[in-house]
């Protein structure tokens, strides 16, 4: 939630690319993974973003975690706004797996 917590990730993470969003990884702290969502202004006005970032919110609530506990930085793309939720499901695991964060 705080400044320094996001820019750790920034500083430190690996970073992957899917076709909804992109996804920065750094090793957890605790002892559970952790989301934020970067979401600008260049993906819409503030009811888009919104709903992006509770789109983003409610794949990583219901997908498996990562087999590593990680702080996940999303960073949604303007495709995601036409989405359909399952699509961004699915984009989200294989950007996880290139991370290598996927559980087998």
């Amino acid at each position: 939630r705080r400044r320094g917590e996001f820019q750790r990730v920034f500083d430190a993470g690996r970073r992957a690319h899917g076709r909804y969003l992109t996804i920065i990884a750094a090793p957890a702290e605790g002892a559970a993974s952790r989301i934020g969502i970067v979401a600008s202004r260049k993906l819409g006005g503030a009811v888009v973003r919104n709903r992006a970032k509770r789109l983003i919110r409610e794949v990583f609530r219901t997908e498996n975690e990562p087999a590593v506990p990680s702080d996940l930085v999303v960073i949604p793309k303007a495709a995601v706004t036409t989405a359909k939720a399952a699509t961004v499901a699915s984009d989200y695991q294989s950007t996880l797996k290139r991370l290598g964060l996927s559980k087998p």
